[in-house]
Order: structure tokens, then C-alpha cells, then sequence
């Protein structure tokens, strides 16, 4: 008996230690890794065509996998290929299926009413000398209609793909049955502004608390190492215990990224916890080959802060990346005692998140203008400035480009399991509000 009890004990051990996985380590790529197949999802890209339009569908897993190849599709309760051809009028229904699964009804209208307008569409949003433009023409059906209609190029009808073979500026239009597109226009060179090389960067997210008494040697950590290197930036998540300088933001993530001690300093990331004060995990990104870089320009103009942001890739990412944009300010002090220090209320916080210009997650940054070479440009104007703003001149604006993903793993019993999402940083730039900072 006593020889079963201790087996149990250390299977038991061994489980838990299985089912358990570490944040700290190296940048990793995106993705859901084994993640199961428990629902699907149809979709496609417009509920509302005309009669002889052939829709293409989607199918995508509760992991975001395309299962489309994969699944069956029923019109009406009929089986048909995908995509597939309306040809009378009518509302239909439509569900697909996949190893078992059954996704939602999605109810497509079919009219005659003829297209009113088309819009032409290109493969990336700038281009260089040598490169190849190709297009698309749809309706306001979205149905595609780029072999019927004709497409011109400074006045001459061109074919797709089009290729620039000569800097200068090139205007495009489509035409179809009597409509016109809006002029599509690219000014076109050697090379679209983006530099060739970037410098990496890293920022030190810092989740803290006046409450903490362990959170002082993390900032001090942080102050060391961006003092030490001009290409460190730091953040001060403020979050729980009643926090002054708390914010929606910040509270979100906490809970989103599952962070259970403070303090916790991410490294370019969610990916990558900081042994603080070892500064081997901070020298490793720093030694990474930077891919995106960004530039910025801050001015207050009439009470209002404008921000622009320029984000150039020297690659192009094979995932979805998003902007974040942040306003934060330095050297704050606040009526709320730091708890671990003696200096109370005279503590001084450094680089405190106070405002978040883009989503909680991030903006996307559209794929067709994350391309090699390419500059993507987002201009924020007239944005509101927060109430308990201590001092105009420590506010700088940080941004960076990142990624999201979930991390999977498998255990000892070969059981997946999800781990709580994670982020990986490409770049970062920062810069005075009133200053700019050109790419580098």
C-alpha cells in the first residue's frame, strides 16, 4: 500500500509538473499549435450578390485554421462545390461541415439589381522600380470582376500584373458596363523611403504597484538598464491594490496576460520574462536583426497632441502585426506611498503608461502595406490629452510593432493544453512630445 501511495504522489507531481509552462525564454513564432478543432465558423465576404455571381466561402476553425479544403458545403440542403454559382434570385441558405462539426447558417440574397458601382484594388499599398502591381475590379456586390472590366494606366489599357519599370507617377483606373473607379495613383522610384537597415530595440514592460513592496528594485533594474543604452525604453504597468495610476488598459492586460506576480517585467514582450537585473535576455534582442523600424513626430497643437507614426519593413512579415501607440510620463509622483521603499510619497515613478491611442490589442497594419520596402504611415490628430497629467514636459509618445498569438503545449500524457496569450515586440521607437524621431 505504501508503494501505490507513493506512486500515486509522484504521478500526481509529474502531472502537475507537465501541465505547467514557462514564459521566460526566447521570441517564438505565431500560431495555435495543436490546438483542437471544437467549432467552425462560415463566412464569406458579402451576405448580398447578384444573380450569376460565384461566391467563394471560408471555413475557419475555433483556432483560427483554415479548414475550408476540408469541409463540405450545402446550399438549401444540397451539396455543392465551393465556391459556387447563384444564377436565379432568391435567398439561400447556406451551412458547412467539417469532421462532424456544423457551422452556422449564413443566408445569401441573390438579385438582379445591377452593380452600381466597381473599385480597384492593389496588392500592396507602394511599390519600387521592378516591381509587379497586380489588381482586382469588384462590384458593390464584391463580386470579381477584373477579366470583363478594362484598366488604364496614365490613359494606355494596361494587363495584370503591371510592371514599373521607370520611376514617375502612375494613375490608374478600371472601367465595367458604364462604371468608373476612383483614380488609383503610386509614386514610383529606386526605393520607397524605407531604409535598408534598422536598429533593434527593446522595451522593459514593467507590471507594478504602489502597493508592492517587491516592485522598487524591478524599476530600479529598469532605470539602470535604459541609462546604460539609449535603445532600452521602459513602461510602468500600474495595475490592482488601488493603484492611482492605474488605468483601463492596464487592468485589462493584466488579466489577459495572466500575470499572477508583481513584479513582472516582459522583455520585447509577453513572451519573455526579465531575470532582472541580469541583462542577458536584454542584450540577446538587442543582438536581433531588426526587421521594422519606426519613426515619429509629436506636436501639441491648440491643447491637442498629433502623432505620426511611420512604420518601414525591410521584410515582409508572414503574420499579422499590430501598431501601439502609448503617452507616458516620467519622473511622477503621487499622494499614494510606494510600499518596499522608505521615500513614500517622494518616490519617484518612472515612464508611467498614462493614455493608449490604439486598441487594447493593437491596430492592425494592413497587409498590403507591410511588404519589404514599404512605409506605413498613421497620423493621429487633435487626441485628448488625460486630466492627471503632472508635468507637459515629461510626457514622451512610445510605439512599437507586434504580433499575437497563443501558446500550446503537450504533456507528459500527450494531452494539449492552451496557455495564455502571448506577444512578441518587432521594434520600438520613442520620442519627447514636441520632438520627432526619424527612422534609425
Amino acid at each position: 500500500m505504501k508503494t501505490l501511495n507513493i506512486f500515486k504522489s509522484l504521478l500526481l507531481a509529474l502531472l502537475i509538473f507537465s501541465c505547467s509552462s514557462s514564459d521566460d525564454g526566447g521570441d517564438s513564432g505565431s500560431g495555435n499549435g495543436n490546438e483542437a478543432v471544437t467549432s467552425i465558423t462560415l463566412s464569406t465576404a458579402s451576405n448580398e450578390v447578384n444573380t450569376g455571381s460565384q461566391v467563394a466561402f471560408v471555413v475557419t476553425g475555433n483556432n483560427s485554421s483554415d479548414v475550408t479544403s476540408s469541409s463540405s458545403l450545402k446550399v438549401d440542403g444540397q451539396s455543392v462545390s465551393n465556391p459556387f454559382s447563384f444564377n436565379s434570385e432568391g435567398s439561400y441558405q447556406l451551412v458547412a461541415t467539417y469532421n462532424g462539426l456544423t457551422s452556422n447558417t449564413l443566408t445569401i440574397t441573390v438579385s438582379d439589381t445591377p452593380a452600381t458601382s466597381i473599385d480597384l484594388n492593389f496588392n500592396q499599398e507602394c511599390y519600387s522600380i521592378g516591381d509587379s502591381a497586380s489588381f482586382t475590379v469588384t462590384d458593390n456586390f464584391n463580386n470579381t470582376v477584373t477579366s470583363e472590366a478594362e484598366v488604364t494606366v496614365n490613359g494606355s489599357v494596361t494587363t495584370n500584373p503591371y510592371q514599373f519599370t521607370a520611376d514617375g507617377t502612375y494613375s490608374f483606373v478600371a472601367t465595367y458596363e458604364g462604371l468608373t473607379s476612383d483614380t488609383i495613383t503610386f509614386n514610383v522610384t529606386i526605393d520607397s523611403g524605407a531604409p535598408t537597415t534598422y536598429t533593434k530595440k527593446v522595451l522593459l514592460e514593467d507590471f507594478t504597484g504602489t502597493w508592492c513592496p517587491q516592485c522598487p528594485p524591478a524599476a530600479s533594474a529598469i532605470a539602470n538598464a535604459m541609462s546604460g543604452n539609449s535603445n532600452i525604453f521602459g513602461v510602468g504597468y500600474h495595475a490592482s491594490g488601488s493603484d492611482p495610476m492605474e488605468i483601463p488598459e492596464t487592468a485589462f492586460w493584466s488579466n489577459h496576460y495572466n500575470v499572477t506576480g508583481f513584479p513582472t517585467v516582459y522583455v520585447n514582450g509577453a513572451d519573455t520574462r526579465w531575470n532582472f537585473p541580469n541583462m542577458g535576455q536584454v542584450n540577446n534582442e538587442l543582438a536581433e536583426t531588426a526587421t521594422v523600424g519606426l519613426a515619429l513626430e509629436t506636436a501639441i497643437v491648440a491643447g491637442k497632441l498629433d502623432i505620426e507614426v511611420k512604420v518601414g519593413f525591410n521584410t515582409t512579415p508572414n503574420e499579422q502585426v499590430q501598431l501601439m501607440v502609448y503617452l507616458v510620463e516620467d519622473n511622477v509622483t503621487t499622494s499614494t506611498p510606494q510600499s518596499g521603499s522608505s521615500q513614500g510619497t517622494s518616490y519617484v515613478h518612472r515612464d508611467v503608461l498614462r493614455e493608449v491611442y490604439t486598441d487594447q490589442l493593437g491596430d492592425a497594419i494592413q497587409t498590403s502595406s507591410a511588404v519589404a520596402g514599404c512605409v506605413y504611415s498613421r497620423t493621429f490628430s487633435a487626441l485628448d490629452l488625460p486630466s492627471n497629467i503632472d508635468n507637459m514636459d515629461n510626457l514622451k509618445v512610445i510605439a512599437f510593432v507586434r504580433n499575437t498569438y497563443t501558446k500550446t503545449f503537450v504533456d507528459y500524457f500527450s494531452t494539449t493544453h492552451t496557455d495564455s496569450p502571448h506577444y512578441d515586440i518587432y521594434n520600438v521607437q520613442e520620442v519627447h512630445v514636441g520632438d520627432a524621431q526619424a527612422f534609425d
